[in-house]
């Protein structure tokens, strides 16, 4: 009577090449996550930018035409509890708001810029820079913190 071996556990070409394909996978996936994460960041931007903007006009109107801090637009109920500190981190990137005063023959202004925390490599929150105030559109720029004279989304 002829006995048949029983096989228990892998062998050690088998581990390799399992880990080996794992390996492949993660060299795939985790970068096309972190793009995902990082364009997600940047389409929250837009609209935190967009939200700001909304709270300004409304702040305007409401304070003898004088524009507020995100502080400001924050203790006022114009902005959610995100804006209490400004500059305000928010999902990867920075938001700080530069107030102009109102002067002789000039109306108040602002301008808000949102960097990204970290834009380089592959931990990168954010590629965009980008720039608003009440006047123009949402600028971007690539390598730095963006202007009003920047290419408009």
């Amino acid at each position: 009577m002829k006995r048949i071996k029983s096989r228990n556990g892998f062998t050690l070409m088998e581990l390799l090449i399992v880990i080996a394909v794992m390996g492949i996978l993660m060299a795939i996936v985790v970068p096309v996550y972190k793009s995902s994460v990082r364009k997600a960041n940047e389409a929250s931007a837009v609209s935190t930018l967009n939200a700001i903007k909304v709270a300004q006009a409304k702040y305007v109107l409401d304070h003898k035409d004088q524009y507020g801090t995100l502080h400001q637009l924050f203790e006022e109920g114009y902005l959610d509890r995100r804006f209490k500190e400004d500059p305000t981190h928010h999902r990867g990137y920075i938001f700080i708001v530069t107030l102009i005063p109102k002067v002789a023959g000039h109306v108040a202004g602002y301008s808000i810029n949102a960097n990204p925390e970290q834009w380089e490599g592959i931990g990168a929150t954010g590629k965009n820079f980008y720039y608003t105030d009440p006047d123009s559109g949402i600028n971007y720029k690539h390598d730095g913190p963006a202007t009003v004279e920047d290419d408009t989304l």
